[in-house]
């Protein structure tokens, strides 16, 4: 069943440039000590390659397997990690973040994979985190092409980030959501990533209240299937969003697409979405809950509610429905709860001159 009304938008920039090309100059952690597929941790080596890199640089991690031991962070603004063919393998659960701590930070084609334990959620606990505290945002970080096999958090962290771009990248087997931006984080890019069998939401994005709002996200184009907990793509406080030409399949137990404030966790409310043309199958059918115990929620493909809020509080706004596509849903396609659908908001608004060489 098609489900929706009104026009599209940021269209434009869902474009991601071409990847750059490895720079003569490069360092090499095989320079530094780090030897690959030894079954050694690797961390003094990468360490001392990380302190020798200048801002701009780049660090290549050759084929093979790294050992990490401990969490890698990355303070130099404006570097690039590559590693198309080459793995980092976490081997503490508790410390295991590849984190991104300052402007302009990029990474692409790493593998990193990890053995939880049990679920946590400390940020050093996601295999990757973009992640800045205090008013002033950590600006321009890529991560394209990356695998994610396994964290006791989420997978990829993004919290108080701006002009972000989260792209083509494979996330897999994590404890808790797949992709999760809060902590004031805006102006950013989700695309044409693949999430698939995680612990909780697919691709969410949440605002608590004790944070500034999400605002203007664009998640497009990215295939998310597996949920043995939670929602597919998840808007839980957040303004000018925008979810598009997502394909969401087999979610056990709850929606496939949730837009919300939710009370119990103290989030904001929620205004200006468009949700258009994804494709949302199998949600909460018994094909999608073959090994699922714990009851499904009752909600329907594409949910709009709020849940336990105070009175007086913001609740769901402008919500735009267009193009979207339901396949076998046991609790229907739509159930809205609040909110108004209107036939047009803007959704997200994104200046693509800022994701220039991304």
């Amino acid at each position: 069943m098609a489900l929706g009304m009104g026009v599209g938008s940021a269209q434009a920039c869902a474009v991601l440039a071409p990847l750059p090309a490895v720079p003569a100059g490069a360092l090499r952690v095989t320079d530094f000590g780090a030897v690959a597929d030894d079954d050694l941790a690797d961390d003094a080596a990468i360490d001392r390659a990380l302190q020798a890199l200048k801002p701009g640089g780049w660090l290549v991690f050759p084929p093979g397997r790294y050992q990490q031991a401990r969490s890698v962070l990355v303070s130099v603004p404006g570097v690039t990690l590559w590693g198309p063919g080459a793995t980092l393998q976490a081997t503490d659960p508790r410390d295991h973040t590849l984190g991104l701590r300052a402007d302009g930070v990029r990474l692409y084609g790493l593998t990193l994979t990890a053995a939880p334990d049990q679920r946590r959620s400390e940020p050093a606990q996601a295999r990757i985190s973009l992640y800045r505290e205090g008013p002033t945002p950590q600006r321009g970080n890529v991560v394209r092409g990356v695998t994610v096999d396994g964290a006791g958090s989420v997978g990829m962290l993004v919290y108080g980030a701006t002009d972000f771009t989260i792209a083509g990248n494979t996330v897999r087997h994590t404890l808790a959501d797949g992709i999760h931006t809060t902590g004031g984080s805006r102006h950013g890019r989700v695309l044409g990533n693949q999430v698939h069998d995680v612990g909780d939401d697919l691709i969410s994005i949440v605002s608590y209240d004790n944070e500034p709002v999400v605002r203007d996200i664009l998640v497009a184009d990215n295939t998310v299937s597996g949920a043995r907990w939670g929602r597919g793509l998840t808007i839980v406080g957040g303004a000018h969003i925008t979810l598009r030409g997502n394909t969401v399949t087999g979610i056990a137990r709850a929606a496939g697409v949730l837009v919300a404030q939710e009370g119990n966790w103290r989030t904001h409310g929620v205004h200006d979405v468009r949700i258009e043309h994804n494709r949302l199958r199998e949600i909460q059918t018994p094909a999608a809950r073959v090994g699922v115990t714990a009851a499904p929620t009752g909600h329907a493909a594409i949910e709009l509610h709020t849940h336990a809020v105070p009175d007086g509080a913001a609740g769901l706004g402008d919500i735009l429905l267009q193009g979207n596509t339901v396949e076998h849903s046991r609790h229907g396609d739509l159930r809205q709860r609040a909110g108004r659908l209107v036939q047009t908001t803007p959704g997200a608004q994104l200046d693509c001159r800022r994701f220039s060489g991304h």
